[in-house]
């Protein structure tokens, strides 16, 4: 009997998973030595936030002149997987988000975050996704066809703003200010990914644009609803149980 060796694809694949794990450990740790740092010297001066952004630049910066020099290349594992995102840190921010909420404060003003969250990120995602395809077409930005404009639109709206919680915490502003931009925060980034899925889905060439527009409103009524309702049916489940 002979031994059966993997294929050298599936060889090179599992050294790529386990470089590019090892990488996000690695930038990680990176993050969490420098915060505490930061907190241990008492640097105020710029929120923790902006502070990973500068060090993923940074690093993003090394890799890049790394490659030019040919000195290492690092570009597969830098590459970064959407389920990874998906499926492992962003379910735990949100968790947190979530818990730590001061479900008073959250239930009492619900209708106003709602609104803020679903028609102030659609109408951001509407404003933005409308300005990029027209100033591609008038030659001023990159040019974007129209499916890719909104749906760049969607991601850029959801703005998650830590350093102005931040800033509400250390002035002691009012409770219900503070807890509208929080409360907002928390349902955008969901109702961005859905805003993003149903605007892709709808890239049908036979749809007309009138179709396409139904379509996607009406998979995220449904993806957005039927996902609310799943989580709610489950937390019920979770408290009972």
């Amino acid at each position: 009997t002979y031994a059966v060796l993997p294929e050298k694809s599936s060889v090179e694949d599992e050294h790529n998973s386990s470089m590019s794990i090892f990488f996000v450990l690695c930038v990680l740790a990176l993050g969490i030595l420098l915060i505490h740092s930061m907190l241990q010297t008492g640097f105020s001066y710029l929120p923790e936030s902006v502070v990973i952004v500068f060090l993923g630049a940074l690093i993003g910066l090394i890799i890049n002149l790394m490659s030019t020099k040919n000195i290492a290349n690092w570009k597969k594992e830098e590459a970064f997987s959407p389920t990874a995102f998906f499926l492992v840190l962003l379910p735990p921010i949100i968790f947190e988000s979530g818990y730590n909420l001061h479900k008073g404060n959250f239930f009492q003003n619900i209708g106003s975050i709602l609104v803020f969250a679903i028609l102030g990120t659609a109408i951001s995602a509407f404003v933005i996704g409308a300005g990029v395809y027209l100033l591609g077409l008038a030659q001023v930005a990159y040019k974007l066809n129209f499916v890719e404009s909104f749906a760049f639109g969607s991601l850029i709206s959801a703005v998650d703003p830590v350093a102005t919680v931040a800033i509400f915490h250390a002035l002691d502003v009012d409770p219900v200010l503070n807890m509208l931009v929080f409360g907002e925060s928390i349902l955008n980034d969901a109702i961005a990914i859905v805003l993003t899925t149903a605007v892709l889905d709808s890239n049908d060439p036979i749809m007309s644009t009138g179709d396409a527009i139904l379509s996607a409103i009406n998979r995220f009524c449904l993806m957005f609803f039927a996902s609310a309702g799943i989580g709610l049916v489950f937390a019920l489940i979770s408290a009972l149980l």
